[in-house]
């Protein structure tokens, strides 16, 4: 092989060697440098490129040449001239053959320890005995070849001839990456013994003891120790040039968890294709990787399986819920965002909430949720599937399973977990895309799907929505894929899953609901500028209004104390449900009141069960009014209850008492006065045997009182 010709076939497959396209430390001189050695392993990561062979000590990595853009290939041929044809293959091409017998046979062997080989050692010894086998046919031939020319001694004898399949057997490893000695002379003493024992010889005798390899477990978790630096994210050259530092003294390593420090001479020198060998195994990446990734979404990606699921065959058996920005700008740089549902069995869209921010309108779209469901005329679903982010504060309230729903799935940060992203996709590339405004990704795959020359205008707002709205319409009028001859909607209405649960308020109202504050009089509550009677808070009936003895107990508990009725509106503002509670104790729902036409005649079948019903409501409390009155009996309360607690205070002298001396006469004007009505008699004046200094009291005649005739 040409180390100046970038072109080498590899399993038939023209590639080109990938140094001589990249600038950078391991590029060749003669490289056109179209692109950074970092930038060209992202284009390989992303599958723009593809990867034939992976660099390795004696081998650089090979692209296909067919996946190369255009402009490249065409600065290949001008430069290095056109690749040739692969008319011949060596001998020893032609002779080679994987045989799986050997496989077989490796399969039945186990190490001294009892286990059996792994995957990496079945598939390293078959392929070293497959060559050995190839190496013993072309040595057979080549030697008969040469003695059939009697060639001289030289090249021509047989050791000449051992010689030659010894090179092509190191050369066959640009091929097929077998493990084989070099030497020619360990690989004659190995054939042999391989023709002599089978497979079981080119085994080595210690395998799977751990002192064997050169890189051992402790070594292995060293080099993944290093490697799994989520901070700085070292390259596996970064990690060949520490190890080598740490060997050499210029790094010291500690263990973080035990304060150890690492002895260099307990570690091997190794080479950077080894270290980046075991790096790149599976078995460490899916450790280091996990350690180093900062998204989460890519990680699951390359290491997580998936499962494979079903689509439901009934409406309402789940939905899959998650948040969106509809890619248009009502502003420079801001989009809106949505929080949609979707049923999964008849792909239609049945709740949508938009905001300026999502953080605002998750409660909204629940309660939104519950409105649309009601005015339906169907059951909330069986089950939803979201995201954590927005829905993790409510998963022991309403969320929590029993309440809204009976089974939630909420999964953090994993977009394969919500069917819904499935359904983003389409709604963007189908219908949103033809809108004007619309902003195209810039990393899309698909060229159809990337930015064209125009600048994407600002749509103003209110148009945005409305446009989204009409694309949710369109949506759920467009064919089943699976039910065809039927919309979406149609799919949704006719469809409902028959084991759906009636729609618990009871779970959810608590959460949702708004809250008023108001009172109980006379068994009628007041809630927004309407009139509520007191339903049943027994068993699963919801809307019953409460009758006999369980009305009379809760008229005992709310009559004239103060209530907290929580309730939520529909969406035509009528009161899809409200509970009542004193405090934080729930005591029973809050029914509409009936009413009925006044007059008879007008009077249809629904307003006679609505005047049945309030009849019997207010039987129930003046019933057990008349029953308590009856059962009060009547009393006469003789009162012997002293008015004073003491007598010692006694008035000695008035100011109308006569003075020592007095006749006794005198103490007639001690007598209360009279007094006589003017009307009817003349005020008669006395006379007086004492002169003008004496007291002289009035005495008038009046009308004796009720009480004192009685």
């Amino acid at each position: 092989m040409d180390n100046n010709i970038p072109y080498e076939y590899y399993n038939d497959v023209l590639g080109v060697q990938a140094r001589f396209l990249f600038y950078g430390e391991h590029a060749h001189d003669s490289s056109l440098k179209l692109i950074g050695e970092r930038g060209f392993r992202m284009k390989i990561e992303r599958n723009n490129i593809y990867q034939i062979r992976r660099a390795s000590l004696n081998n650089s990595a090979l692209v296909k040449y067919s996946s190369l853009p255009t402009s490249w290939q065409v600065l290949l041929v001008k430069t290095f001239g056109k690749p040739q044809e692969q008319v011949r293959h060596s001998i020893f091409e032609k002779e080679y053959k994987r045989d799986g017998c050997y496989f077989d046979l490796l399969c039945t062997i186990k190490k001294p320890n009892g286990q059996v080989l792994n995957d990496d050692e079945l598939n390293e010894y078959t392929l070293n005995a497959s060559v050995l086998a190839t190496m013993e046919r072309v040595y057979a031939k080549r030697k008969q070849y040469k003695q059939s020319l009697k060639q001289p001694v030289g090249d021509g004898t047989p050791q000449g001839a051992w010689e030659a399949v010894c090179r092509e057997a190191n050369m066959f490893r640009n091929k097929v990456n077998h493990t084989l000695p070099n030497n020619s002379v360990v690989l004659r003493k190995l054939l042999k013994k391989f023709k002599k024992e089978g497979v079981k010889g080119i085994l080595s005798g210690h395998i799977g003891n751990q002192y064997t390899r050169k890189v051992t477990h402790d070594v292995e978790m060293f080099l993944n120790s290093l490697f799994a630096d989520f901070e700085h994210k070292p390259t596996k050259a970064e990690i060949d040039r520490q190890y080598n530092g740490f060997l050499d003294g210029y790094i010291e390593v500690i263990n973080n968890e035990t304060g150890e420090l690492y002895s260099a001479s307990d570690f091997p020198h190794l080479s950077v294709s080894t270290i980046t060998t075991y790096l790149n195994k599976w078995r460490n990446k899916i450790g280091t990787y996990g350690i180093r990734s900062g998204n989460r979404q890519i990680f699951m990606a390359q290491f997580k399986p998936y499962h494979s699921l079903e689509q439901p065959k009934y409406a309402g058996s789940i939905i899959s819920v998650d948040d969106r920005q509809p890619v248009f700008n009502y502003a420079p740089t801001k989009r809106l965002w949505f929080y949609n549902a979707i049923d999964l069995g008849s792909e239609a869209f049945t709740c949508w909430v938009h905001d300026t921010t999502k953080e605002g309108m998750i409660l909204d779209f629940y309660r939104q949720l519950v409105r649309n469901y009601a005015e339906w005329g169907v059951n909330l679903p069986a089950e939803i599937e979201a995201e954590l982010n927005l829905n993790s504060s409510f998963k022991d309230t309403f969320l929590a399973e029993g309440n809204m729903f009976q089974y939630v799935h909420i999964e953090p940060n994993n977009a394969r977990a919500k069917r819904i992203e499935r359904y983003y996709g389409e709604l963007r590339y189908g219908l949103e895309k033809k809108r004007e405004g619309w902003l195209a990704r810039p990393s899309a795959l698909s060229e159809s799907n990337q930015a064209g020359p125009k600048k994407a205008p600002i749509i103003p707002y209110n148009e945005i929505v409305a446009g989204c709205l009409q694309d949710i319409e369109t949506w759920n009028n467009t064919e089943h894929s699976v039910i065809k001859g039927k919309s979406r909607w149609e799919v949704f209405m006719a469809m409902q899953n028959p084991n759906l649960r009636p729609t618990n308020y009871r779970g959810i109202i608590p959460y949702l609901g708004y809250e008023t504050k108001t009172s109980c009089r006379a068994g009628i509550i007041k809630l927004n500028n309407g009139e509520f009677l007191l339903g049943t808070s027994t068993g699963s009936a919801t809307g019953v209004i409460a009758l006999g003895e369980e009305l009379v107990q809760l008229m005992d508990i709310v009559e004239g104390r103060e209530l907290h009725v929580k309730w939520l509106d529909g969406n035509n503002g009528e009161m899809l449900k409200a509970y009542v509670y004193v405090g934080d104790t729930y005591v029973c729902e809050a029914v509409q009141k009936p009413t009925y036409a006044r007059a008879h005649v007008e009077r249809t079948s629904i307003d006679e069960v609505n005047f049945e019903l309030m009849s019997k409501y207010v039987s129930t409390i003046e019933g057990y009014g008349r029953k308590r009155r009856k059962a009060i009996e009547r009393v006469t309360l003789i009162d012997n209850t002293p008015k004073t607690i003491s007598t010692t205070f006694k008035i000695t002298k008035s100011p109308l008492s006569p003075e020592v001396g007095t006749p006794p006469e005198a103490s007639t004007y001690l007598r209360p006065t009279k007094y006589k009505s003017v009307e009817e008699d003349e005020v008669e004046i006395l006379d007086t045997e004492g002169g003008e200094e004496d007291l002289m009291l009035v005495e008038t005649s009046f009308k004796r009182s009720f009480g004192d005739r009685f």
